[in-house]
């Protein structure tokens, strides 16, 4: 006799929706818990996409309606709580400032929490966008936040960590010093009429104010998000090596006209390396998370057991994880990442001067790795910031609504909020939890 699915939290016992309504999306609008919404939806979209529950959606979802599944999902409710209220300390629900922030687990992809200062469902009354439309309204949402094309950020300098990446698969150790100007004159080509154009149609990156300028070594460059070194070093590598290494660990180009570039022009991509292209924060987390697996990357899952009627446990419910870089690179570039948040290199004090988001490490109380995302000119003011060590990844966005003429880019309060937000939930985290510490690369990938 066909019985409806129920959705447990990850201790197993924690219901968090039975879909017994003509729509699993819509059961997730009755959680008890009103933000577990959010994540209830993503597990209904992760099932409908997987082809083992059915011919097609339509059918997947039908099995969840009437298969009396047991799912005992990767929620994490206590996290969650915490989590959620991070987010609200800083950007309180009911604005139409936008912060997500989503925690995931390295060497699995099982996601624990996923807090956002929006309530999950419709406005009442007949909605002119109806669920899941692409608007993120406020503040009542179905809108895929974490993990859909309306949750898509700019991610900014969080994608330096890429081009890292690149040039150290190709044998370019963390001591590569680039002397870096106020402009870099690239190879790439663009439109000779672009602000971002010099001599002609080259693109011409500009230092940030305030950049160290000089020799810089990946350590001090990554750490102050030096444009003027990171153009050179992508050019160096290859931008369409950049872009690989972005698909190879969970970037998803969910835009159109990113996808585009990324399969076509990505040898043409000069700004790739400084975050235009837009991502969300369940991509941003996953692709941090398979350094943090030492190069293995596991795709995004919400759930720990899924268990039939007979109650045997299903494949499915099972993580699945590929090899993308070798173990030495993922940890080199970790060992990078130290700097931005606040921590020390393995090779001892290579970092520079702190950075606008050193606090991190003292937040979060554990050896940590990471980059804060900002770019010039987002239309939305965007902040980023990624937080990772081998046990578990913190990823954030913080963004305005569609930016009225002269309002501000990102400042020291916007940067202390998305660091409070997303550092106090990594330590949440790993409250409780034996320090990981983050294993140091071979020499000659740091020293050459």
């Amino acid at each position: 006799m066909p019985r409806a699915s129920e959705l447990y939290a990850a201790d197993g016992h924690t219901l968090i929706a039975r879909f017994d309504g003509p729509d699993p999306h819509a059961s997730c609008l009755a959680t008890p818990v009103n933000e577990w919404g959010f994540y209830c939806d993503y597990l209904v979209t992760w099932w409908a996409a997987r082809p083992a529950f059915g011919g097609d959606p339509a059918q997947r979802l039908d099995r969840l309606r009437h298969g009396g599944y047991r799912i005992t999902g990767s929620l994490d409710v206590r996290l969650e709580k915490a989590a959620l209220s991070r987010v609200e300390e800083q950007r309180p629900t009911g604005g139409p400032d936008l912060l997500t922030v989503l925690t995931l687990q390295p060497g699995t992809g099982r996601i624990r929490a996923m807090a956002t200062n929006r309530k999950f469902g419709t406005a009442p009354g007949p909605s002119p966008t109806g669920p899941h439309s692409p608007v993120v309204d406020y503040p009542r949402t179905t809108a895929a936040v974490f993990s859909g094309e309306p949750g898509l950020r700019l991610p900014g300098s969080t994608y330096l960590m890429f081009t890292v990446v690149a040039a150290l698969e190709k044998g370019i150790p963390l001591s590569h010093v680039i002397d870096t100007q106020s402009r870099y004159v690239s190879g790439y080509v663009i439109d000779a009429k672009s602000p971002a154009a010099c001599q002609g149609p080259h693109y011409c990156p500009t230092a940030a104010p305030g950049d160290p300028l000089g020799p810089r070594t990946m350590w001090e460059a990554l750490n102050h998000r030096m444009t003027t070194y990171f153009v050179p070093l992508e050019q160096q590598v290859g931008a369409d090596a950049v872009v690989d290494v972005a698909k190879r660990l969970g970037i998803s180009f969910l835009d159109q006209y990113d996808s585009m570039l990324a399969a076509g022009k990505a040898k043409e991509w000069g700004a790739f390396t400084l975050g235009v292209a837009g991502t969300t924060t369940l991509d941003l987390a996953d692709a941090y998370a398979t350094l943090g697996a030492d190069g293995v990357h596991c795709d995004p899952l919400p759930v720990v057991r899924i268990a039939g009627t007979d109650g045997k446990p299903l494949p499915d419910g099972e993580p699945h994880c590929t090899s993308v870089l070798r173990p030495d690179v993922a940890r080199a570039a970790l060992d990078a990442g130290r700097c931005p948040v606040g921590d020390r290199s393995a090779f001892g004090d290579v970092c520079g001067a702190p950075g606008p988001a050193a606090e991190v490490r003292q937040v979060v109380g554990q050896p940590v790795a990471g980059q804060l995302g900002l770019l010039p000119d987002d239309p939305r003011n965007t902040s980023a910031l990624v937080v990772a060590n081998p046990a578990l990844v913190t990823a954030g966005f913080d963004s305005d609504s569609p930016r009225c003429p002269g309002c501000a880019e990102p400042g020291p309060a916007d940067i202390a909020a998305i660091v409070r937000a997303v550092a106090g939930t990594q330590h949440d985290a790993l409250a409780g939890m034996s320090p990981v510490d983050i294993p140091a690369p071979p020499a000659s990938l740091a020293r050459g």
